[in-house]
């Protein structure tokens, strides 16, 4: 605390202090010496040092009289909370702003309690303070620094909305702590707005010691004050999962969608909770959730009879926290997954005519895949198959867009040329999902040079030499492969391989399926942002009789889902995901619309300056919901994606002050709870005292003092004389 003078030359009037002990001195009696007849006179000696202290005493009261009306001229002012010798401060504001703080608090939510305590604070600091808000939803987010105009920051802090970010607040924590270390601030005060929900403050990982460090250090350079504007929640429920039991869609194929619903604390006796599952916005049933367990899934069985992309979402009712009680899905359904097989058996056929001639009818040798992929069925029938096939020459593979087929196989392929494999690798690098099978006209040197490059390109492992020493059959059941769950006890000794290449698998590559002989029969490997697969033996019948078991159409359509993988992830994100898509078209600016309408335009970047390849990319996702890019139909793969709430938001477990004093110590903060009045509590703290008024009041009973001593002493000496 620290004082000023507003008249501080009038301080010079001090000396007026010495007039009354002048006077005493210019006035006082004389002393003479007079002679004694007696002794009896020396008796007097004591009342007269009575009167000297009662002297002293009016004296020292009239110098102090003298004193403190000086100092109220001066007009003395004490301003609080400001450290000797400061003439700047800095005030800080950390709000937690994730998903959890749309609870309910009172007849408001945490996060308006929150605007209206933080608006209240700046509005009652002093002139000169300079303030820096930001908050912490999915990451950190600026909304002031080192500003000056209360107005504009209020104006600021009473702007934002609620978000549905799940970020730890150790993000806001650190970038104080950055920033204070960079300003260096002579004075500075950080006010800390949350609802300290358990997840927010103690994420897994130790991250909990890292912020007991963050506050100590803030607490030495700061007066840290922690503000609590959480409610009190017993209950919520929660939407964490929505997916489909097939990520591979198509129409006239029945999709189960599963749901799961949990539920945080003790549900109250007359909660009626409720599923509502919608497509499109239509609902299609409803389904009642049981809030006596944690969790509930909830399965509903929907059929698309059209092509195209659909939104489908679970939405529950009952609760207060509605944040999390919405989930969405974009899935697309086409009419059936295609599937390319280059097979050089297969006739070539002019650019001009149809090359998407169905195999079944065509003794190609590629033919048993062909129909394990799509099995023909006959009018009236439903499909049997998520999968529609081509099979085509080679050299036509030039008139293929391979970004039209979920996955491509090449199936025992003698003539290959750099121009079909650079098109295969950049197929594959983009996320495409490459099908490799061996056979009698794979030449070695070829495939080596062109497809294995030494370990960095499509070919899996290294073609040594083809061997037909043995006939082992494949191990189905040893496989652990997610893709072949389904044939742990399988056996299918008649599956056996011919003929089959002893190979060199590359160090990124792994086996997911072995012969009885531990050979390789199936090998992956990455390639850029997709997989290639490589099948040890021939698409037909030549080198292997897996094509006439029960077991090789499962077999294909398994694997064939694997490949295809999950054809929606890129549009289905959580809370802090990134969105991106490559451009087809151009590099001009896009629009992309918020789920809550906001606009915001998006610029492409280009991926590789040699070539004419863009790739827009989006990180702010912050709100939960569906996001609409307006662009051209054909310039994006997707122009729409989703955001989802992260689960752990859900969990409205809070830390109380006794809570979080044991899991961070007694640092050097003060809790300020919802019973404290922030705003008066800071305006106090901040506020400039003028003390002349108490003054002048402690100098009136002074001279009131004074004149009934003067009166009461000057009494008693009349009296004796």
């Amino acid at each position: 605390m620290t004082s000023l003078f507003t008249n501080f030359v009038i301080l010079s009037a001090m000396v007026a202090v010495l007039i009354p002990p002048i006077i005493e001195w210019l006035f006082r009696r004389r002393k003479r010496q007079i002679e004694l007849p007696t002794i009896r006179f020396l008796l007097k000696k004591k009342e007269q040092e009575k009167v000297k202290r009662q002297d002293r005493i009016l004296l020292l009261i009239r110098m102090l009289v003298l004193f403190l009306l000086v100092g109220s001229l001066a007009r003395p002012l004490v301003r609080r909370a400001a450290v000797a010798g400061s003439k700047s401060r800095d005030v800080y504001f950390l709000l937690d702003a994730t998903a959890s703080m749309q609870q309910s608090a009172g007849i408001t939510t945490a996060f308006g309690l929150m605007q209206k305590k933080a608006s209240g604070v700046v509005r009652e600091l002093t002139q000169g303070t300079r303030v820096s808000v930001v908050t912490v939803s999915d990451g950190v987010k600026v909304v002031s620094v080192n500003e000056t105009d209360f107005l504009t920051v209020s104006a600021k802090i009473e702007r934002l909305r609620p978000e549905s970010g799940a970020s730890s607040i150790m993000e806001g924590l650190q970038w104080i702590l950055q920033t204070i270390e960079k300003d260096k601030p002579e004075s500075a005060e950080l006010y800390l707005f949350s609802d300290f929900q358990t997840f927010t403050w103690q994420r897994p990982g130790g991250e909990a010691a890292k912020v007991s460090e963050s506050l100590s250090m803030l607490a030495g350079l700061s007066d840290l004050f922690l503000v609590d504007v959480g409610g009190k929640p017993e209950f919520n429920c929660m939407v964490t999962e929505l997916r489909p039991d097939e990520w591979v869609m198509s129409t006239g194929m029945p999709v189960k969608f599963r749901a799961v619903i949990e539920t945080w604390g003790k549900a109250p006796e007359d909660a009626r909770i409720r599923a509502n599952i919608l497509v499109d916005g239509i609902k299609k049933g409803v389904r009642a959730v049981d809030t006596s367990r944690e969790k509930t899934t909830l399965e509903f069985n929907h059929q698309f009879a059209k092509p195209g992309e659909y939104l489908i979402e679970v939405a529950v009712e009952g609760d207060e926290h509605r944040v999390d009680n919405r989930r969405l899905y974009l899935s697309t359904v086409p009419e059936a997954v295609k599937v390319l097989i280059l097979d050089e058996s297969a006739p070539v056929i002019s650019p001009g005519e149809n090359g998407a001639t169905a195999v079944q009818s065509m003794p190609y040798e590629s033919s048993w895949l062909a129909r394990a992929v799509a099995p023909a069925t006959r009018p009236g029938m439903n499909k049997a198959s998520r999968f529609g096939v081509s099979t085509v020459h080679p050299t036509r593979v030039s008139y293929e867009n391979l970004a039209d087929y979920g996955v491509v196989i090449l199936a025992d392929m003698a003539n290959l040329n750099d121009s079909v494999v650079a098109k295969l690798e950049k197929y594959v690098e983009s996320g495409g999902s490459l099908w490799m099978f061996m056979g009698g006209r794979v030449n070695l040197y070829s495939y080596n040079k062109l497809l294995f490059k030494d370990g960095d390109g499509l070919l899996p492992a290294k073609l040594v030499s083809a061997s037909d020493k043995d006939k082992p059959f494949v191990k189905f059941a040893a496989s652990d492969h997610q893709a072949l769950a389904d044939f742990s006890d399988h056996v299918a000794e008649d599956a056996k391989f011919l003929k089959y290449f002893q190979i060199e698998p590359a160090k990124s590559s792994r086996t997911l399926l072995t012969l009885s002989n531990d050979s390789p029969a199936v090998i992956e490997r990455p390639f850029g942002r997709g997989k290639v697969l490589l099948m040890n033996t021939s698409v037909g019948t030549e080198w292997s009789t897996i094509q006439a078991t029960v077991e090789f159409p499962m077999l294909v359509q398994e694997l064939l889902r694997y490949l295809a993988g999950t054809p929606d992830a890129s549009v289905n994100l959580n809370i802090g995901d990134v969105f991106q898509q490559p451009v087809f078209i151009s590099s001009q600016h896009m629009l992309l619309r918020y789920p809550d309408g906001q606009k915001e335009r998006l610029t492409p970047d280009k991926i590789d300056p040699e070539t004419d390849e863009w790739m827009v990319r989006f990180g702010g996702t912050r709100q939960q919901g569906l996001y609409e890019i307006d662009s051209a139909a054909e310039a994006l793969p997707r122009n729409r994606f989703v955001v989802n709430q992260n689960s752990g938001e859900g969990d409205l477990t809070r830390l109380s002050r006794s809570e979080f004093r044991e899991a961070y110590g007694s640092s050097s903060w003060q809790w300020l709870g919802k019973e404290i009045p922030i705003e008066e509590f800071a305006a106090k703290r901040h506020s400039i005292i003028e003390l002349a008024p108490w003054i002048l009041s402690g100098l009136a009973l002074l001279l009131c003092v004074e004149s009934f001593l003067a009166m009461r002493f000057g009494r008693r000496r009349g009296v004796r004389a």
